[in-house]
């Protein structure tokens, strides 16, 4: 999971006027894994679609697409339920952190990172971190 240090970091983030890119890609089953690929792809096609004319915003997302679909042929974390990826080509900037439990594919592109499905994750993963320690003390609390 992602380390409250670089949630912070994320949520920070500058991209001094530049696009941002954010994938999250859910890899809990064979099929999801072997689609994963596929799937950024024709996501991601779809937001540089939405960039219009602004030759700017195209090259800077076409930038982190190839920086993302490499690291997804190559590795891309698929042993984890999930994944979720934020890239700034233009500020040199890229995270990549396994998810411990799937999300919906989803890519966005904007000013800032989308965080959502990772702070629902979060969220997610410290409650039951917080029950099991919980139920470790003998203590039942639901």
């Amino acid at each position: 999971m992602i380390p409250e240090r670089d949630l912070e970091l994320l949520e920070s983030f500058n991209g001094h006027g530049h696009v941002v890119l954010s994938a999250y890609l859910q890899l809990d089953t064979p099929q999801h894994r072997q689609a994963a690929y596929e799937e950024f792809l024709r996501q991601a096609r779809a937001r540089l679609e939405e960039c219009g004319a602004r030759s700017d915003c195209r090259k800077a997302i076409q930038e982190d697409i190839e920086i993302v679909s490499l690291y997804l042929k190559t590795n891309g974390h698929r042993r984890q339920p999930g994944l979720a990826i934020f890239s700034c080509a233009a500020e040199l900037f890229w995270r990549a952190y396994p998810l411990p439990e799937p999300v919906p594919n989803r890519v966005s592109i904007g000013p800032r990172f989308d965080l959502d499905p990772l702070r629902s994750v979060a969220r997610s993963t410290w409650r039951r971190r917080g029950s099991l320690r919980k139920l470790r003390r003998g203590e039942l609390i639901r």
